[in-house]
């Protein structure tokens, strides 16, 4: 299990005998072209914003940076650090090359919090799962599980470098980069604020029990186009599923064509002059099955899990995970901003109409006259002998402060919901143009499993063939006693 108090892996750490290797399937890097690990590798563009949000253009355009994850090692037998490679032009960073470092899964989970902690509007991309029945079975260093995990995790460092906000954050400078990240994480961590209570008038609950009296027409079309595209993910990962079940497994192809492999090798001991090519097309028969149970495999670690990492990405762009229960919707976290607003508003016209009755009583005995409870307590006050000149002289003090107190709360609730739409626009943004990428990157990684296994499975059969042309059928009959 992993443990909260650790030294930090650094890059120029030497591997002990117990540090093993782990090799990839495919390096899946999130440019289409190849790696390229001059100064000027650049990663893919894709436009977002800054927050808060201002004038200046050039902040919504992100530099150009490429993220590599690799290399996979396993430390004294407690966690797999992975080789974290970087090359930016953003300013922030001490070098165009920062020194590759290593960081194990764990100091992935401090960049996601720090990010969510630091940018609340922004859609901070999910880490993969961590999958805990692994650790249960004890089989979380099992190859095929660590590289669905690499390749989680290079897409959502792939997902921030695009992003002009989060590439450029100290967090992200530090993760990437930093030599000592036990020391220099725990300094970052005291520097992001934590979140808290922003109104003195109205409580967080009461605010929340509240509804949007006005939604906005396009953040109500954001929340449906998000849901349509999870919905359909989810459909395309049920299909795929059950095409994965009839390739492999016990009743899928890759057993179908087994079983036609025993059978043929069943069948050249009844026939013992062709019985070396009936073995050899059997041969043949093994090992396109084992090309059936490596397309599987590939197509689940590259497409499926691609997928099920977007469908993870639809979930960010609607659940802002605030490290409590329950975990609040997106957007409706913004929406939240807008009933904080609306509610503080009307609760200010509210307290303005009772101190304009408190200044002149018996002018505003209709929509704005005194409510029952102040009608009781102005009965009472008179019942008690109470002078109510002076009790009305201090309720109009106390009413003072509470409208200095509430008119400020106005104005922070009318910022928050201006800046958070604004953000949130942009940040949608952002979500389309990245989930069209990696679309195209997941069907595109699908097609290459494809053509692989298809040309693989062409040389296969175009070698078996000479060896069935070979045989002599007139020896066959002559065997058998045919004329």
């Amino acid at each position: 299990m992993d443990n909260d108090d650790y030294d930090d892996v650094r890059w120029d750490d030497c591997p002990t005998t117990t540090s093993h290797h782990y090799s990839t399937v495919d390096p899946m890097c999130d440019d289409p072209v190849e790696r390229d690990e001059s100064p000027e590798a650049s990663t893919s563009t894709t436009t977002a914003t800054t927050f808060p949000p201002t004038n200046d253009d050039t902040n919504d355009i992100p530099k150009p940076m490429t993220i590599w994850v690799e290399d996979p090692q396993k430390y004294d037998t407690n966690f797999i650090a992975y080789l974290v490679t970087t090359r930016t032009s953003v300013e922030t960073f001490g070098s165009s090359q920062p020194k590759p470092v290593r960081r194990r899964f764990q100091d992935f989970t401090w960049l996601y919090h720090s990010l969510c902690l630091e940018f609340p509007a922004c859609i901070i991309p999910r880490l993969p799962e961590k999958h805990r029945l692994k650790y249960i079975k004890g089989d979380r260093f099992d190859k095929d599980f660590i590289e669905r995990r690499r390749l989680g995790l290079q897409w959502f460092l792939n997902r921030i470098a695009r992003h002009p906000l989060l590439q450029q954050s100290q967090s992200t400078r530090i993760f990437l980069e930093s030599g000592d990240f036990k020391n220099d994480s725990q300094m970052q961590s005291k520097r992001i604020p934590s979140p808290g209570s922003v109104f003195s008038v109205f409580g967080d609950t009461f605010l929340k029990s509240a509804k949007v009296k006005k939604p906005d027409d396009r953040f109500v079309s954001m929340k449906e186009s998000v849901e349509k595209l999870q919905d359909n993910l989810d459909v395309v990962e049920r299909l795929y599923s059950r095409i994965g079940k009839r390739q492999q497994g016990k009743i899928g192809l890759e057993q179908d064509y087994l079983d036609f492999s025993n059978s043929i090798r069943g069948l050249s001991v009844l026939e013992p002059k062709v019985e070396r090519k009936l073995r050899q097309f059997a041969e043949t028969m093994e090992t396109y099955a084992g090309c059936i149970a490596d397309l599987t495999k590939n197509e689940d670690i590259t497409y499926l899990n691609k997928i099920h990492e977007l469908i993870s990405y639809c979930q960010a762009t609607k659940v802002i995970d605030t490290f409590k229960e329950p975990m609040t919707d997106q957007l409706q976290e913004r929406d939240q901003k807008q009933v904080d607003f609306e509610e503080l508003s009307t609760y200010l016209q509210r307290l303005g109409l009772e101190r304009e009755r408190l200044l002149h009583p018996g002018q505003h005995s209709g929509h704005g006259g005194p409510s029952l409870t102040d009608f009781m307590a102005d009965k009472m006050g008179e019942f008690k002998g109470n002078n109510l000149t002076q009790t009305r002289r201090e309720r109009l003090t106390r009413l003072h402060f509470k409208l200095e107190e509430l008119e400020q709360d106005v104005s922070l609730a009318n910022d928050a919901n201006h800046t958070f739409s604004s953000q949130m626009i942009k940040e949608y943004s952002t979500f389309q143009q990245t989930r069209m990428v990696e679309l195209k990157q997941g069907l595109a990684a699908y097609a290459d499993c494809r053509v692989d296994f298809y040309q693989k499975g062409m040389d296969l059969w175009t070698s078996v063939l000479p060896v069935l042309s070979s045989m002599n059928i007139e020896q066959v009959d002559d065997y058998n006693g045919l004329d």
